[in-house]
This record gives structure tokens, C-alpha cells and sequence, in this order.
């Protein structure tokens, strides 16, 4: 009896070899895909947070127009770009004190009824908490942020003198540094296994 090795209508050969017997079929060898290694996160070598929820700030306001008639209310008030800061003197050596000034945008109301925008800054201090020897932060880079807002509608005030302006004002600081985590050195993984064991059938020997 011949066997026909003829190509079938789907445009592949017939005649394959047999599958082993006892073995499942398996896919074409792969070179094993390494494991990621380790990453880069942010060390924290110092924090500190300052949180008033109601503090009296005395605001000078800047560039204030020409044509702005007093008195003024203030409407509104957010910080404004990223705080300047600078090391102060501390005595307690395991924190580190930090003069923070913020930058703020006020929106105020003139006697007459026009809003305008103009801006101002606060001033704190800002202490931070080490969390590691002193002599391992000169690695780090200070990062302080915050975040200023009214605690409640202030009284008019003039022109000539600053508007004591309740504030709720927000500061956190930290001193950061990149650190890798993970072992890079890690073998390779392993082949995938299929979750489920796959069926003893071959079609050939049926």
C-alpha cells in the first residue's frame, strides 16, 4: 500500500513525523529571558513636615497696580512655583533646620470692585528629622514642597500696611538619594510550565 504524500487542500504536507510516544508536544527551543534585575527608588534620609491650620500672615503685596483703590479684601491665595530655602544654624544634631519661603499668588478685591492678581510670600521654618547618620546625608538632595490656601475671609485692609491674612499653609521637606534595590546578578528564569498537564494523544498512531 502506497502512502500518500500528496499536500493537502490547506497547502501542508500530510505525511509528519510521529510525536514520541509518552511526550506531550512541546514548542521550539527559546533562549531562557532574564529576570529584570534590581531599580532605582528614592532613599529617604531626612523629613519633616510643618502643618498650621489657621496662621495670621502679615502680606506685603507686589506689583499692585496703579489704579487699585483701597481698601482690599483678599480672595484667594496659592502657592506659586517651587520654595526657596536655606540652612539655618541647629543645635539638636540630629535634625537639620531649614528657612523655607514660599511663594504665593493672591487675588484680592480694591474698594471699587476689580479683582487683581498679585504676589507675595510667606516665611517658616522647617525642621528636618534625620532618619540615618548625619554623615550619610551629604548625599542627598533637599526637596520641600507646599501648599497655601485662606483658612477664612480676612478683614479689608489698606495700602500702605501688609493684610494680616489667615493662611492654612502646608511644608513638608525631605532629603532624597537614588538607591537600587533588587540584585542585579539574579539567574536567569526558568521555563514556563503550563498550569495544567497536557493530553497523551497521538494522532498518527490511532
Amino acid at each position: 500500500m502506497k502512502q500518500n504524500n500528496r499536500p493537502s487542500s490547506c497547502g501542508c504536507s500530510s505525511a509528519r513525523p510521529p510525536v514520541p510516544c509518552g511526550k506531550p508536544p512541546r514548542e521550539e527551543c527559546r533562549p531562557p529571558v532574564p529576570c529584570r534585575g534590581g531599580y532605582l527608588m528614592q532613599r529617604i534620609f531626612a523629613s519633616g513636615r510643618l502643618h498650621r491650620r489657621q496662621g495670621c500672615y502679615a502680606l506685603c503685596l507686589d506689583q499692585l497696580p496703579c489704579q487699585a483703590q483701597p481698601p482690599f479684601t483678599v480672595l484667594e491665595v496659592c502657592a506659586c512655583g517651587m520654595p526657596q530655602w536655606e540652612e539655618l544654624p541647629c543645635r539638636n544634631r540630629q535634625s537639620l533646620l531649614l528657612q523655607v519661603r514660599v511663594p504665593l499668588q493672591v487675588r484680592l478685591r480694591d474698594g471699587c470692585g476689580q479683582t487683581y492678581m498679585v504676589s507675595s510670600a510667606i516665611v517658616e521654618e522647617l525642621p528636618l528629622r534625620y532618619e540615618c547618620p548625619p554623615n550619610d546625608c551629604w548625599r542627598g538632595q533637599p526637596y520641600v514642597q507646599a501648599a497655601v490656601r485662606l483658612a477664612c475671609r480676612p478683614q479689608p485692609c489698606g495700602a500702605d500696611c501688609p493684610c494680616d491674612t489667615p493662611l492654612e499653609v502646608l511644608i513638608e521637606g525631605y532629603i532624597l538619594a537614588p538607591c537600587t534595590v533588587g540584585c542585579l546578578d539574579r539567574p536567569a528564569c526558568p521555563p514556563s510550565l503550563p498550569w495544567y498537564p497536557q493530553p497523551m494523544f497521538d494522532p498518527y498512531q490511532s
